[in-house]
């Protein structure tokens, strides 16, 4: 915000006056810093907290004008470009609504109607404050070059984003008077360069501006200065511009390499110092209540200095300013600006984000929209460069005329976002649904999908779409294959008595059915010869045999199941009543049965082979013995006799 020191020295007289309110204990001692392991920063959560600033009765008068400070109800320029630029993004990420009082588009009115009515200088160009309460001048001078040209930057992409308003904002550039600046443009670093675009958006093209804008082709022939190891340009430079340009403008690759170098200066002198370093401008609670923090200061020569325009050099802490913390995350994003944001994460508050904090743990209690703003076009930027939604589908969905299925779908991105589920034209006869239809990711959606019985089989394409708002939208083609309808063949599974035999698993071909308590399953769609066999459990019981199925069909299936009879004796060959057996082939459970009076029992679904029998107490608790029976083939019932102790001396 260069080239507005009055208007902040007015500000800091202010500020003075309201320190009483800030209680002695708030100052820390100095802190050590821990970088740790964080997941990753929510970005939305820290844009909405940032916009919650901009509210009526917070930092936004009645009239839909923007506060500097919580404390100061006035407005440059410069702070009405940042409250214009917010408001754009907070649209994209959808933070205000279009309609009702204080949406979107009451907000833009408020603005272009202050704009448009507003008293001017007698020389035709803005006040250098005005009142946000009342919209009157707060002083008699006027504005300057930087904070019009930060306001034209503000409007254009303000048109961009709104050109249904396009003709109103044309007509409150002209009314300003904005170009009368453009001849007082400076050429002195990266913030003549950021506001500099302002004129150049607009059409307005003077020697001076065109001077501004040559900065990268010049800059080299500027001299350079060390920063801790790193070699600057000697020019102006803090944040404070970077971050403005790198998120409103569309900047050159060469901008990024100064930028990078000044991250790395940063870096360096926190490894020598240990002190987190993000250096820009902003306010403060102590005398000069205004500073900027030079990474390179052309006004000493000096490096990472800190300055006031009406003063010179200050004998401040250097601040981490809340702003520049997070504006540098939001472009780097790597373990150094990460800890940044840890350190300034104590300063968020319902109502928005304070200043910052200072190199000793200090908390600057001061709310501002020029920090609150920067937080809103970070998190845009943050979001607009993230990776794009991913979708995870099965593969081909394969599907009868008829008939219904249902499939999970995976929606995630490395951010939690809001994200909104849409589907291309089905093609004829095909029913799609969704649940849920929005959600936030990681997201999983369940697709319901019904074929109409007169589809023809074949295979289609869905087209699916997960889009938000933030990122780049998500694209997959579900393949879904309609299958030719086939017949039905039902099976019925006898034993060897040509009784039911329930829990047979039967194959045909790779499909796999097992039997109900009546002994019967059912194959859909099937059409075709096929090897038929059965298994009880992990046993074959019946020899494979081949089935051709040309309509639908019922068959038997005769299996080498058996009942076997158990008589059961005690040692003094009585029955052995009420007695529980069951039987078993190796680990696998076959049946259980209970003896009569008579001491007989039945054991259902036996398969050849060797079998074990268990007999048990009539409560189950205690076993009575083990024997082995083999149960062959060639017969259909076996009668083994089991003699158990007497039970009585088993019990007692």
């Amino acid at each position: 915000m260069k080239g507005t020191h009055l208007t902040k020295i007015l500000l800091s007289i202010l500020i003075s006056l309201v320190l009483f309110a800030v209680p002695s204990n708030i100052f820390m001692n100095h802190v050590t810093i821990e970088v740790k392991a964080e997941p990753e920063v929510d970005w939305l959560e820290l844009a909405r907290t940032a916009w919650n600033y901009f509210q009526p009765g917070v930092g936004l008068s009645s009239r839909g004008l923007n506060y500097a400070s919580i404390s100061w109800h006035y407005l440059t320029d410069w702070d009405l470009g940042c409250y214009v630029s917010a408001l754009v993004d907070a649209d994209i990420l959808g933070l205000v609504p279009r309609e009702g009082p204080m949406g979107m588009d009451d907000r833009i009115r408020r603005v272009l109607n202050f704009l448009a009515t507003r008293p001017l200088h007698p020389s035709g160009v803005p006040y250098g404050f005005y009142n946000a309460d009342t919209g009157e001048p707060g002083t008699s001078g006027p504005s300057n070059p930087s904070d019009a040209g930060r306001l034209l930057i503000a409007l254009y992409r303000l048109k961009m984003h709104r050109p249904d308003f396009g003709n109103y904002i044309d007509f409150v550039v002209e009314r300003n008077g904005f170009k009368s600046f453009a001849v007082s443009v400076p050429n002195n670093g990266f913030y003549s360069y950021y506001y500099a675009h302002g004129y150049y958006l607009w059409g307005i093209q003077t020697k001076q501006v065109a001077d501004a804008l040559g900065l990268l082709r010049t800059i080299r022939s500027r001299g350079m200065v060390d920063a801790y190891g790193v070699k600057l340009p000697f020019v102006e430079i803090n944040m404070e511009p970077i971050l403005h340009s790198i998120f409103e403008l569309e900047l050159p690759e060469e901008y990024f390499y100064w930028a990078n170098l000044t991250l790395q200066a940063q870096i360096n002198r926190y490894k020598a110092t240990g002190k987190p370093t993000a250096f820009t401008e902003g306010g403060h609670t102590a005398p000069a209540y205004y500073i900027y923090e030079w990474i390179v200061d052309i006004y000493t020569g000096g490096t990472f200095t800190v300055w006031h325009p009406r003063i010179g050099s200050v004998s401040i802490t250097p601040v981490v300013y809340t702003k520049a913390a997070i504006g540098m995350h939001a472009i780097w994003d790597n373990n150094y600006t990460l800890m940044l944001v840890n350190y300034v994460m104590k300063t968020k508050t319902p109502n928005g984000f304070y200043e910052g904090v200072d190199e000793n743990g200090n908390m600057i209690y001061l709310m501002t929209d020029k920090t609150n703003s920067i937080i809103i076009n970070a998190a845009r930027y943050a979001l607009a460069k993230a990776k794009p939604l991913t979708i995870s589908a099965p593969g081909p969905i394969y599907i009868y005329p008829g008939e219904s299925t249902r499939i999970n779908i995976y929606i995630n991105h490395s951010l939690s976002l809001p994200v909104r589920i849409n589907f291309g034209s089905p093609f004829q006869g095909l029913n799609v649904s969704a649940e849920p239809t929005m959600g936030t990711t990681p997201l999983n959606v369940t697709l319901s999908l019904q074929v109409a019985n007169n589809t023809r089989p074949g295979t289609y394409t869905l087209t699916m779409k997960a889009e938000s708002v933030l990122v780049s939208p998500a694209k997959t083609n579900l393949t879904i294959i309609v299958k030719e309808p086939g017949y039905t063949l039902k099976i019925k599974a006898l034993d060897a008595c040509g009784d039911s035999a329930p829990n047979v698993t039967i194959l045909l071909g790779n499909l796999r059915g097992v039997t109900s308590r009546e002994g019967t399953v059912t194959f859909s769609h099937v059409n075709g010869t096929y090897m038929l066999s059965a298994m009880l459990g992990d046993i074959p019981v019946s020899e494979p045999q081949i089935v051709t199925v040309s309509s639908d069909t019922q068959i038997s299936l005769k299996l080498k199941i058996y009942k076997v009879l158990i008589n059961a004796k005690t040692v003094k060959e009585t029955p052995a009543e009420n007695i529980i057996i069951k039987a078993y082939a190796g680990n696998q459970y076959l049946s259980t049965a209970r003896t009569n009076s008579s001491g007989m029992a039945i054991l259902k679904n036996i398969p050849p082979g060797n079998i074990t029998i268990n007999a048990y107490t009539s409560d189950g608790k205690i076993e009575l013995g083990t024997w082995s029976i083999t149960v062959r083939g060639d017969v259909d019932v076996i009668d083994p006799e089991i003699v158990v102790p007497e039970i009585g001396k088993i019990e007692a």
